[in-house]
């Protein structure tokens, strides 16, 4: 871990983030990493210029520094300090498909930080921001899976393939696939949910399948939340409990819960009983859909053949995408900790790791 930074010798010159991000990449080389992704809408006509020029234009130049501005706010209310915010700006086309995809992608990109949750030391903070800008790459991903108009981001010549390390990459592949699927679900069981919910006394405040959507993100990111950061206890969940964990999940949502079990497998049908208690009692939305396509599937109907791809298509972007739901850091007592390599060999223990910022910026993790 560094001990010290070394200023770096820039003019008095009152450079803007987009200028000093783009002259320290051009003299210190840097590992790929996480960072801020401002979202611009911008005439269409200003898309065919080079970055470099899109850059300087005025108008972008203005759009970007109000979203750094803030990005910053975000960073004293986190108390992370640097100098600036490493970025990649992703320019969308100012039309109404453009503005849909900004909507989409931020109110994804946002939902860490407009979670109620407070971090509790400086780690959390660090780790707070991460996810952050790990879902503000999910949204951006989902938004292009669903309405196209920029080039692909994480493929080659995306806007931040090149920015991200690869294994980043191939997680927000397993991410994109696993909410497409999801949401594919949440459209055509739309009138499957809502018609289970109101048998069921269950308000449904949501306009369209997207708003579903986001509320089972929002869910989904409080639990693991609270079983991570906010996790006051000395142990900690090993990763192979937690693969079991999402491997039994699986087995249960493909062979139980959307299928009637084998009055063979004894085992098996008391599993699924204690599921199906445990996604009632705590009746929210990011069980919710499960319980109403359990009632549908259940009943045999005609919608069922139609359903049925769309539920195996989601199984098997859960199945591929299973390290996902493992959790990166082991968190006790709210602490990160993490084994670590060495050469071939993994440590038997996790040890403590500090979150920190390097002189460019990235946040960075070190074993203490």
């Amino acid at each position: 871990m560094f001990k010290h930074y070394y200023p770096l010798p820039w003019p008095d010159k009152n450079f803007c983030d987009s200028e000093l991000q783009s002259l320290t990449e051009r003299f210190i080389r840097h590992d790929k990493a996480l960072q801020e992704l401002p979202l611009i809408l911008i005439p269409e006509y200003l898309l065919s210029l080079c970055s470099d020029i899109k850059q300087q234009h005025p108008l972008i130049k203005q759009l970007t520094q109000e979203w750094l501005e803030y990005a910053r706010k975000d960073d004293e209310r986190l108390r992370i300090e640097r100098r600036w915010i490493p970025h990649t700006p992703v320019y969308i086309p100012d039309t109404y498909k453009g503005k849909q995809f900004f909507k989409i992608a931020k109110a994804i990109g946002d939902i860490p930080l407009n979670a109620p949750v407070i971090p509790k030391n400086q780690n959390q903070g660090y780790w707070l921001k991460t996810l952050h800008y790990y879902w503000q790459a999910a949204g951006v991903t989902f938004a292009h899976q669903l309405l196209g108009i920029i080039q692909d981001p994480l493929e080659e010549g995306g806007i931040i393939n090149n920015r991200l390390p690869q294994s980043i990459i191939q997680y927000l592949k397993l991410t994109r696939n696993i909410d497409i699927a999801l949401f594919r679900i949440l459209v055509r069981g739309q009138r499957i949910i809502k018609t289970w919910a109101r048998q069921n006394k269950i308000s449904y405040p949501f306009n369209q399948p997207l708003e579903l959507f986001i509320e089972i993100l929002k869910q989904y990111f409080l639990i693991r939340w609270q079983l991570d950061p906010c996790n006051k206890d000395w142990q900690w969940m090993t990763k192979q409990i937690q693969r079991d964990n999402i491997s039994t999940r699986i087995y249960l949502l493909k062979e139980t819960i959307w299928k009637e079990s084998s009055p063979d497998n004894a085992g098996y049908c008391k599993r699924k009983e204690e599921y199906l208690d445990y996604l009632k009692q705590t009746n929210s939305w990011n069980n919710n859909w499960v319980l109403a396509m359990q009632a549908q599937m259940h009943k045999n109907s005609k919608y069922n053949n139609h359903l049925e791809p769309y539920l195996e298509a989601y199984i098997t972007a859960m199945q591929e995408g299973k390290e996902l739901f493992v959790d990166e850091f082991d968190w006790r007592s709210g602490k990160p900790y993490k084994k670590q390599l060495n050469g071939k060999q993994v440590t038997n223990r996790p040890l403590p790791i500090q979150g920190d910022v390097d002189p460019l910026g990235y946040i960075r993790w070190y074993y203490s």
